[in-house]
């Protein structure tokens, strides 16, 4: 055991080594402190970056999905540009034809010429099957059902169904009001005509379009821009029951959609009748609408969703208030088939399933 001595040079040099200990020691801590730290910046850094990429990723993945909406209205757009051009060309074709047979009846002053009904059939329906009368000789007739339906229809498209009258189809035609009573007895005729004439005949629907759904799907949204053509046509109740033609073509290729499905005939006939009806009632809407946003143009009303989020308040109405601002209210009329028309299809699905 070493005993304390009292050397001056022994307790320096101990002391010395103390001293020496204690900055090795305090060397050792701020050596300890300084690598914490830079692996505390370190760490920092790598979740800066990682935060960065995240956010890169997601402004990206936003960006995607912007480009692929925008393509996908300009798309919409020109479907629709393409599609309003293809009517109005047909319109101008129609007028065309007009003023040519106008020209002709002018130049021959004809007389009336006017198939007979058919028997049995109320009249209203009977004038959509009149048959051309048999070759005279002589002028040829000075005018045809088909003539006066296209000029309802002219005028219905230009200025609503309310336009209509045998006065301003006269004035059109270049007849008189009495004459058009030797070929229709009622404007009612004359609506009818014009229903059965506006819808066109159905595309051909086999069984190389797909299954029963698909085909439907086809037959509707062939008929969608026809009804956006002719808006009227979803005003009159006339289209219930001009059974023309062209009506009884479409009833015929909608029932036979259904053909190789487990329902009964009288399901098939329900299944086309709401869809009809749907289809009807959406036009209804959409038009009703339209004539709404157009009286308060000069008004700078508020769209419906902002006018939801005006009125309704958070607290008390929280799902209207989230649809608001989710968008749920846009109109969207890029889509195939409208969303109701989807439903029934769906739900006519799942009947024909428990079949």
């Amino acid at each position: 055991m070493n005993e304390p001595t009292d050397d001056p040079v022994a307790r320096r040099e101990a002391d010395d080594a103390r001293r020496e200990a204690e900055a090795l020691r305090r060397d050792r801590e701020r050596d300890e402190r300084a690598a914490e730290k830079q692996a505390e910046r370190a760490r920092r850094d790598a979740e800066k970056a990682e935060r960065e990429r995240a956010k890169s990723d997601e402004n990206a993945q936003r960006e995607r999905e912007r480009a692929a909406r925008d393509a996908a209205r300009e798309a919409g757009r020109a479907l629709r540009d393409a599609a309003k051009a293809e009517r109005a060309a047909a319109l101008a074709q129609q007028r065309a034809a007009r003023e040519a047979e106008k020209a002709r009846v002018e130049a021959e002053r004809a007389g009336e010429v006017s198939a007979p009904l058919l028997d049995g059939v109320p009249r209203d329906v009977a004038v959509l099957w009149r048959t051309p009368a048999p070759g005279r000789r002589g002028p040829r007739p000075g005018l045809t059902v088909e003539q006066i339906a296209d000029a309802g229809i002219a005028l219905a498209d230009a200025e609503g169904i309310g336009a209509v009258s045998m006065a301003r189809l006269a004035e059109s035609l270049g007849f008189t009001t009495m004459s058009l009573y030797r070929y229709v007895s009622s404007k009612d005729e004359v609506l009818a005509l014009m229903s059965d004439r506006a819808g066109g005949q159905p595309p051909a629907v086999g069984p190389e379009v797909g299954d029963w759904r698909a085909r439907l799907e086809l037959l509707l949204g062939e008929q969608r821009p026809v009804i956006a053509a002719h808006p009227w046509l979803a005003q009159t109740t006339t289209v219930l029951h001009a059974l023309g033609p062209n009506r009884l073509a479409w009833m015929e290729a909608m029932l036979a959609a259904l053909d190789d499905t487990p329902l009964s005939p009288s399901e098939r006939l329900a299944v086309t009748g709401v869809l009809a009806a749907h289809m009807l009632d959406e036009a209804r809407v959409a038009t009703a609408l339209a004539d709404r946003r157009k009286a308060l143009a000069d008004e700078h009303a508020p769209a419906p969703d902002e006018l939801v989020l005006l009125l309704a308040d958070e607290n008390t109405h929280p799902a209207l208030v989230g649809a608001a601002r989710s968008g749920a209210f846009a109109v969207r009329d890029d889509e195939p088939l409208p969303f109701g028309t989807r439903v029934i299809l769906g739900g006519v699905e799942a009947m024909i399933a428990r079949s």
